[in-house]
């Protein structure tokens, strides 16, 4: 269940960021977010642990904001692969490098946001 959690949670952050940011798209309907968030969970999954291990230094350093570059980063790579998947009419965009960076900042209050309010008590 808790896996389903984190998709419902990831593609109402991911509506949310569409909706602050022009520059960031998502074409396709409901099904194509719940995709994208399936994607952005499997790499946060498989990726985000790796990312952190090897940039562990500058999140020292920079006391955690370098966590926003690798979350920039994994929307990245999210978007790469919805656009290998090609599934029919769906489709991610993001018109401007920078807009990685306020989608990540987006994303993750959002999906703090989301998971404050549905948490079990």
């Amino acid at each position: 269940m808790g896996i389903l959690y984190t998709i419902l949670a990831n593609a109402l952050a991911l509506f949310a960021v569409t909706k602050v940011l022009d520059s960031f798209h998502i074409e396709g309907g409901v099904l194509t977010f719940v995709i994208v968030a399936v994607v952005l969970s499997i790499l946060n999954l498989i990726m985000k642990p790796i990312l952190k291990l090897l940039t562990f230094p500058l999140i020292f350093l920079t006391g955690g904001l370098f966590l926003v570059v690798i979350n920039a980063l994994i929307l990245y790579l999210t978007q790469y692969f919805i656009k290998v998947l090609d599934i029919s009419g769906a489709s991610m965009q993001v018109d401007k490098p920078l807009t990685y960076l306020w989608a990540a900042l987006i994303l993750g209050l959002a999906n703090w946001l989301i998971h404050w309010f549905l948490k079990d008590e």
